[in-house]
């Protein structure tokens, strides 16, 4: 396997699964937060989350 070497560490953009494990969220719940919060980044057939975004979002939205 070829893995790439310089990946980002902070991790800026996030994939789904990584989106999910780190909010406790469901896939769909995701998707669907990212897209009302505009955080979605789509790389050719990549579908990336930008993290600062989605999380701003929760926050102020679904803040208590």
């Amino acid at each position: 396997m070829n893995l790439a070497k310089n990946r980002n560490q902070d991790g800026t953009l996030i994939t789904l699964t990584q989106a999910c494990q780190e909010s406790n969220l469901g896939a769909t719940a995701v998707r669907k937060i990212a897209e009302e919060s505009g955080a979605v980044r789509k790389i050719g057939r990549s579908y990336r989350i930008k993290k600062s975004i989605f999380f701003d979002y929760i926050e102020k939205v679904y803040a208590e």
